[in-house]
């Protein structure tokens, strides 16, 4: 596979585990569990930081010329 087609599909994948995780977050956040919240919360944060790069690999790999 090319690299545009594995950043476009991990855009997904990191997107995904970062609903997964917010989820996670308010589930803790409304049971008073703060080691959940603050778990589910820095997965979360590291997983937008992943799709972020990935988007602009895809990005710089899409409109190459």
């Amino acid at each position: 596979m090319d690299k545009k087609r594995i950043a476009f599909f991990s855009i997904f994948l990191f997107l995904a585990i970062n609903v997964f995780s917010l989820s996670n977050a308010i589930e803790g956040y409304y049971g008073l569990e703060d080691e959940r919240v603050y778990g589910a919360v820095i997965v979360a944060l590291i997983s937008t930081l992943l799709a972020t790069t990935a988007f602009f690999i895809w990005r710089k790999a899409e409109y190459k010329k």
